[in-house]
């Protein structure tokens, strides 16, 4: 409601609800190895009205809708149980071939089963869909459904009866093998961080039970990077309907003796450069001069550190400023330091092109290929000035995407930004806002390049 009609406005004319959620779940080890997790969910809302709807030719829509004010009561609940468990494997590769380098292989296998239930809220029993009949234009009764709390805060659409199983597994193979540099002498490397795969099956679903299986594949192949991919496959095959329209049947991708159709995957891949980067691939790497340097490196890099210690200003008791000495390098002169970081990340994605014609005789749709370059990163411009960036390829459209830019500037008890788009939707903001929690909304003042808005003080 209106802040000037709350005490003014009568209960029923607010647009109110409340909810209360119990969650109850617990964990239980079977025969020492397999883990069991069961769990209840109670959600129970409560409103001070609903709307009744009814046919009205003379109505909008032919239909006419009553709000009915007084306590309604609605609930929802779900029943769900989980097992897993953990299998290992160890593997110790043939010497002759291998060497002693590799001390071991181990693979872990974790399957899981997961079971839920909800009843079907929909049913006339709850009374959460209400009905109304109406006669069409070719003389026949139709009956309609609505949600009378529909719009209504914390509504939610009753739906037909859940009896779900998941079935899912993950994989994951680490290597140990000797390490000098190492303090406990082995090192353990990720040969497949996870591979996994899931698929569900709803036992009340009259047609269509099984899920379409989904598989993931996530690699370490660096300290700092890991390459995700996800794929799916789907179960049921396509037909021709009665109209000669694709369609996606009942009979399994199985029942043909071929595996899930592939729908497609996607997956990406992103690095990102900053000041640390140059000193990784060009500093000097003598071990020798690092050792003897150790504690004086440590220094500098606390002197120079992103923290802005440089020119870095701070309130004593009073509030009042006090500047600390501009940092000095090695060699006398002021210390330049302007932190940096660029983020280069390539996605990509196939997926089924149902625009084309389908191939007859497989059954399959030819697979589009989808890939972008998006560009991204900040340079801190001294202690209070920050500029942040975006911007990106597409290589389908061969055009740029949007492209951003965010200056902004501390100006102790305010803080001034400006906002640059370019682009198909190029425009601009202006803003000045107090820096106190209680008064960034209150205090302020706006500028923007659409007329829409208006320049005012609040």
């Amino acid at each position: 409601t209106k802040d000037n009609l709350i005490l003014k406005q009568g209960l029923n004319k607010w647009t109110n609800g409340m909810q209360h959620k119990i969650p109850v779940s617990a964990t239980f080890t079977l025969f020492k190895y397999i883990n069991i997790v069961p769990s209840f969910n109670y959600t129970e809302r409560w409103y001070m009205r609903k709307v009744e709807q009814s046919y009205d030719p003379s109505a909008s829509n032919n239909v006419r809708r009553d709000t009915i004010n007084g306590f309604n009561r609605v609930y929802n609940y779900d029943l769900s149980l989980q097992v897993n468990t953990k299998m290992y494997g160890f593997y110790k590769p043939w010497k002759k071939l291998f060497g002693d380098k590799i001390e071991m292989i181990r693979h872990v296998f974790t399957p899981s089963v997961s079971m839920s239930y909800a009843p079907d809220f929909s049913t006339s029993r709850y009374g959460y869909v209400g009905t109304y009949t109406y006669t069409d234009t070719d003389g026949e009764v139709r009956t309609q459904t609505y949600n009378p709390y529909e719009g209504l805060p914390y509504s939610f659409s009753p739906s037909g009866k859940s009896e779900n199983f998941t079935f899912s597994i993950d994989n994951n193979v680490e290597m140990k093998v000797k390490s000098d540099a190492d303090t406990t002498g082995v090192k353990k490397i990720s040969l497949i961080d996870q591979l996994g795969a899931s698929i569900s099956y709803n036992a009340a679903a009259k047609e269509k039970p099984w899920g379409n299986l989904s598989m993931n594949l996530r690699l370490k192949l660096t300290k700092s990077y890991t390459f995700n991919m996800n794929a799916q496959f789907a179960t049921y095959a396509y037909e021709f309907d009665k109209d000669g329209r694709v369609v996606e049947g009942n009979r399994t991708e199985w029942s043909y003796g071929r595996f899930g159709r592939f729908q497609g995957y996607s997956g990406s891949f992103s690095y990102t450069l900053n000041n640390d980067s140059w000193k990784k691939w060009f500093g000097p790497k003598d071990e020798k001069d690092s050792k003897g340097n150790k504690d004086k490196k440590n220094e500098d890099l606390d002197e120079y550190s992103d923290d802005d210690n440089e020119n870095k200003e701070e309130e004593d008791n009073f509030g009042l400023r006090k500047t600390e000495k501009a940092a000095i390098d090695p060699d006398g002169y002021m210390a330049f330091k302007m932190p940096w970081s660029l983020s280069l990340s390539y996605s990509y994605s196939i997926r089924e092109d149902r625009s084309k014609q389908i191939n007859i005789k497989s059954m399959r749709y030819p697979y589009s290929v989808t890939h972008s370059l998006n560009v991204s990163g900040n340079v801190k411009l001294g202690s209070r000035w920050n500029v942040n960036y975006s911007s990106g390829y597409d290589f389908n459209t061969k055009e740029m995407s949007m492209t951003t830019v965010n200056i902004s500037r501390d100006l102790h008890c305010f803080n001034m930004s400006c906002g640059l788009v370019f682009g198909p939707f190029t425009s601009y903001n202006f803003s000045i806002r107090a820096n106190s929690s209680m008064l960034t909304d209150a205090l302020k003042w706006d500028q923007r390049s659409n007329t829409g808005s208006a320049v005012n003080w609040y």
